[in-house]
């Protein structure tokens, strides 16, 4: 993979997992709420994205 989309691979992939370890974190202290549901939610599709742009991206499809 090169260095640019490599990078971005890496952020995406980061920010999923901290709005999952925020949300789930949350969720498991405090009980649940919308906002904790929309915060995994959103972890959830960012990590699919994130999955879907490093596999398009890998070198081994070149």
């Amino acid at each position: 993979m090169e260095p640019a989309p490599e990078r971005r691979c890496h952020l995406l992939m980061g920010v999923s997992l901290i709005l999952l370890t925020v949300g789930i974190g949350y969720f498991v202290v405090f009980g649940t709420t919308l906002a904790d549901f929309l915060v995994i939610v959103g972890g959830l599709f960012l990590g699919w994205v994130a999955f879907l742009f490093c596999l398009g991206n890998a070198s081994f499809w070149r």
